[in-house]
Formats: structure tokens, sequence, C-alpha cells
């Protein structure tokens, strides 16, 4: 098993090797192409241009297109929403309600959802 993952390991790293040096290559032969006519300067900068520019344009184009407004979290409705409401209300005002009134009406909604199951 390690020896297939040792072999897996190795071939990707000979793949990598060769796409970067072959498209190394690709850059240096346009730019010695555009040479003569542009320069060594304005050669590298074209050849440049056209091995970077795309993929850059493509990654913009992909995220301005696949950007979505954030979903909206569904409200949840509780049996005694009202509790909720009041609890929340008091709780903004007082920090110290909300650690003593949240024991008070849990126990009330679980005193008053067990009356209603019998």
């Amino acid at each position: 098993m390690g020896q297939k993952i040792a072999a897996s390991a190795v071939l990707a790293i000979i793949g990598l090797t060769l796409v970067v040096f072959g498209v190394g290559f690709l850059g240096y032969a346009l730019a010695a192409a555009l040479a003569p006519s542009l320069g060594v300067a304005g050669g590298a900068a074209v050849a440049g241009g056209i091995f970077v520019g795309p993929p850059i344009l493509w990654a913009i184009v992909t995220l301005l297109v696949t950007q979505r407004p954030p979903a909206k979290p569904a409200l949840s409705t509780a049996q005694n929403g009202l509790w909720t409401v009041l609890f929340a209300a008091i709780a903004k005002e007082t920090p110290w309600i909300a650690i003593v009134g949240a024991g008070a009406v849990a126990a009330a909604e679980i005193f008053l959802a067990s009356r209603r199951r019998k």
C-alpha cells in the first residue's frame, strides 16, 4: 500500500514538473519570437499577458457570476413564542435576568408542553 502511494506521489511530482517547465518554455519561446518586433521586455510582457490574462479574467468572471446573496435564515416559530419574545425584551435590558429567567422560562415551557400531551 505504501509503495503505491509513494509511486503515485512521484508520478504527480513528475507530471507537475513537466507542466511547469512546459508552460515556462512555451512562454520563453513566445517571448523570444516577439523580441525582434517588440524588444526583449515587450516580448516578455506580451507573453506573460497571454499566459496570465485569460486565467485571471476567467476567475473574475466566475466569481462575479456565481456570487449569490446570502440566504436569509428561516424563522423558527416556537410553541410559546410569546414567552420567548417577552424574555428576550427583558434580557436585553438586564443580563442577569437572562440567567435567572432562562431556567424559569424553560421550566414553564416544559410544564406546559407536558400538560398538553395528555
